[in-house]
């Protein structure tokens, strides 16, 4: 990418604009998608301007080769998949007592741990895991520091939590999980479609009042969607290393505060630490297709499009008795509401990701998606590929590239259940899924932990359905919570 300039247009080149915030969804990860744009087209794609401005790209080639060059480039922009929460929150896993630890970001040693930026001028920012100290520090250390801040001075004089006017960023904040209730809270008041506004205590006994806020959305149509993932949480833009908790508190987020992004990790998991779940915490295997006849059965692929800027989906499932695939559930306006990441702060500990999103209750499944789903299985490319399905080079029964035309596709997923913990309350699932968007397929292995209130079918302990309750009955945060609490046991058993 390169500065912004006058450029003077050649008589076959042309532009198109970038909005602000939009370039990565041209450049794609390690330029991939460019370089898609670049070959599909033929013609030679060059993108100006800085991060965080609108930029152009200055498209060069015949008028037919930049005539498809605009058309990929709009599409990259229009069908992108990544969307941020609406409210969010980084909280370390320790609860203070008169000491505080220091934190220490450590460097990642993987081949990936440092890239260079898209954009000129950037500087290379390396990977960081973040490891709690539990060594305090000295006392004339903890004395100066306590003088200089007021949030441990209220902490350790009042034995109180950090308070939320202490948080910082725009959209995630930097704190403990002493404040997880507070955090739920504010969650709630974002996601209901009335205030919360009396007084409460949360599980350290402290008061609190929760503020009036603005409504954002009426849910009376939607229902919810919850899990937890285990993986690493990852820091980028790091300029200290070694910090306090008051300093931690007020990290910012944004061009000029740090990056995260949590990677998901299955290498926690291998056969002697799920031994040691089963025996801790009463799980026990379950097969539910033990009796298949055909390796689709255990297959399930999600295809995932835009409809009048609304994030949509539709899941597919192998028809034994029709022998094709067919849809068995559509889900529309899916909106990621709310992200909570917790820290272990323990290199041998999973991190901890709980998600919250909403989607349109019962969506119908519409004709003309089932009509699309039967012809693109009759098709030529769709045969031939299936045929050589255990080739190297033909991963996948669908593709994204099948939907093109048809509706605006941002990927496909193929998901395989790998293994499947159940007890009395809650499931882990081990799940291995493969991924097709703009034209790079990735392979992610991801573990996530479920209440089985959560699961809108009847359960098999017949518990209440926590997906369709209005967020303001108790029961909906006392499910997180236990289940958040139960999330960080299990880290911490997987640690020891």
């Amino acid at each position: 990418m390169i500065p912004n300039q006058i450029i003077e247009l050649k008589e076959h080149q042309e532009t198109l604009r970038i909005p602000k915030g939009k370039s990565g969804y041209i450049f794609g990860p390690d330029s991939s998608n460019l370089n898609r744009i670049r070959e599909t087209s033929g013609a030679d794609v060059i993108i100006t301007g800085k991060r965080n401005q609108s930029c152009q790209a200055i498209i060069t080639g015949t008028k037919e080769q930049r005539s498809k060059a605009v058309v990929l480039l709009q599409e990259s922009l229009g069908r992108s998949n990544s969307y941020s929460p609406i409210i969010g929150f980084t909280l370390l896993d320790i609860i203070p007592k008169l000491l505080l630890p220091m934190l220490s970001f450590k460097k990642v040693p993987s081949e990936d741990g440092c890239k260079s930026s898209v954009f000129p001028n950037d500087i290379t920012h390396c990977k960081y895991t973040l490891e709690i100290n539990p060594s305090p520090p000295n006392y004339s250390s903890f004395l100066s520091l306590r003088r200089s801040s007021p949030t441990l001075h209220k902490y350790n004089n009042n034995n109180n939590d950090l308070s939320f006017n202490n948080l910082s960023g725009k959209i995630y904040s930097f704190n403990t999980i002493l404040q997880l209730d507070d955090c739920l809270a504010k969650i709630v008041d974002q996601i209901s479609n009335k205030n919360l506004s009396h007084p409460s205590r949360n599980r350290y006994g402290n008061f609190h009042h929760h503020q009036q806020q603005k409504i954002i959305m009426d849910n009376s149509d939607n229902e919810f969607r919850l899990k937890i993932n285990f993986g690493r949480e990852l820091f980028t833009k790091i300029s200290k290393t070694n910090l306090n908790l008051s300093e931690w508190n007020n990290l910012k987020r944004g061009y000029n505060g740090i990056t995260t992004a949590f990677r998901h990790d299955i290498s926690f998991f291998d056969d002697e630490k799920i031994q040691k779940l089963k025996n801790t915490f009463g799980f026990k295997e379950i097969n539910n297709f033990e009796n298949k006849v055909d390796d689709r059965e255990e297959c399930f692929i999600t295809v995932l499009y835009k409809e009048k800027e609304k994030k949509n989906k539709f899941k597919l499932q192998w028809d034994a008795n029709e022998g094709r695939w067919k849809i068995i559930k559509s889900t529309k306006n899916i909106s990621r509401q709310a992200i909570i990441d917790i820290v272990s702060g323990r290199s041998k500990s999973p991190d901890l990701r709980f998600l919250l999103k909403s989607q349109k209750r019962s969506s119908p499944i519409s004709e003309k998606n089932h009509n699309i789903i039967y012809n693109i299985q009759k098709s030529d490319d769709f045969l031939k590929r299936n045929e050589n399905k255990y080739d190297d080079s033909e991963l996948m029964y669908f593709s994204q590239k099948d939907f093109n035309g048809k509706f605006k596709c941002t990927s496909v997923r193929q998901s395989i259940i790998k293994k499947q913990l159940t007890n009395d309350k809650y499931q882990m699932n081990f799940i291995s899924t493969l991924q097709d968007e703009d034209g790079r397929i990735a392979l992610e292995d991801t573990v996530n932990l479920i209440n089985l209130s959560w699961i809108s079918s009847p359960s098999p302990n017949s518990c209440e359905s926590i997906t369709t309750m209005d967020p303001k009955n108790p029961k909906f945060n006392e499910s997180i919570i236990d289940t958040i609490d139960y999330a960080r046991n299990i880290s911490r058993a997987i640690g020891d």
